[in-house]
């Protein structure tokens, strides 16, 4: 694990996981120190993946002079789908969370198949199998798929109301259907970077992503996480809405362009003042 102060305004602690889609190494890019001491609390960003304890890890970063730019209580509100619908419910499909599975029946008498099926803060990496539930038999298939898989397991069950989205000419395989949908980093509500999130295929555009940007511009400004990504998507009747949001410190670029990402971010924190 690295521990960096980039440029003299931030703290990244980093950890390489061996995904072309995460991983960024500071020091190959930016002007890196790494003191052994720090005086006073200084702002820091994790990049180790998915983080298991963000409260013990907050605490030991504070011990150590180090405070990690989401609190635990705004590392919650980007993470967890109860948590953030509730500021942004007419900006995304209309959602219910579950404490455990529901039976097909409490589902039909909320829902109309098919449905999206995920986890409070994940899809099990976008298994069809386990995403777009078409009926009540495939669901009854899916409860003891959902009850085995890594992913899910621990997660609430949350079901969604399915919106087609406007599809992309291209597949990837074990996945659901690709489509016009982006990822978006937000830094103190400034968009520091945005790309396609099906990075697997060839390029797709699409001319009014402006109107996509501004919807997830309102959801950043509504949620107020110093460090958010924002995913949002074209449906298939043209309109955008938000697909989900998450920590940008535990987020993968995707199709984003890191090192521009990086330097914007970089941008937005004022230099120290010269001593």
């Amino acid at each position: 694990m690295n521990l960096a102060l980039i440029e003299d305004k931030l703290f990244v602690v980093s950890e390489q996981l061996g995904l072309a889609v995460y991983d960024f190494d500071f020091d190959l890019h930016f002007q890196c120190a790494h003191p052994y001491l720090i005086e006073g609390q200084r702002p820091c960003i994790m990049r180790t993946g998915a983080i298991a304890n963000y409260v013990q890890e907050y605490e030991e970063k504070m011990e150590i002079g180090l405070q990690l730019i989401n609190s635990p209580d705004q590392h919650v509100l980007a993470s967890e789908l109860e948590a953030w619908y509730p500021l942004i419910s007419e900006l995304t499909p209309r959602t219910v969370v579950y404490e455990t599975l529901p039976t097909a029946q409490e589902i039909e008498s909320s829902f109309d198949w098919p449905v999206f099926l995920k986890g409070s803060r994940q899809t099990s990496k976008h298994n069809p199998d386990l995403a777009v539930i078409k009926n009540r038999a495939h669901y009854e298939r899916a409860v003891q798929l959902y009850q085995n898989d890594a992913i899910l397991h621990w997660q609430k069950p949350v079901i969604r109301e399915f919106i087609p989205l406007a599809k992309v000419d291209a597949t990837v395989p074990g996945k659901v259907q690709v489509s016009i949908e982006y990822r978006s980093f937000w830094w103190h509500g400034v968009c520091v970077g945005w790309g396609r999130y099906w990075y697997q295929v060839q390029p797709y555009d699409c001319p009014d992503t402006d109107i996509g940007l501004a919807i997830a511009a309102e959801a950043a400004a509504r949620l107020a996480v110093p460090f958010l990504v924002i995913d949002f998507a074209k449906t298939a009747d043209g309109h955008w809405i938000i697909i989900e949001c998450n920590d940008a410190q535990e987020s993968g670029y995707v199709g984003i362009q890191s090192l521009q990402l990086w330097q914007r971010l970089l941008a937005q924190i004022p230099s120290p003042p010269s001593s």
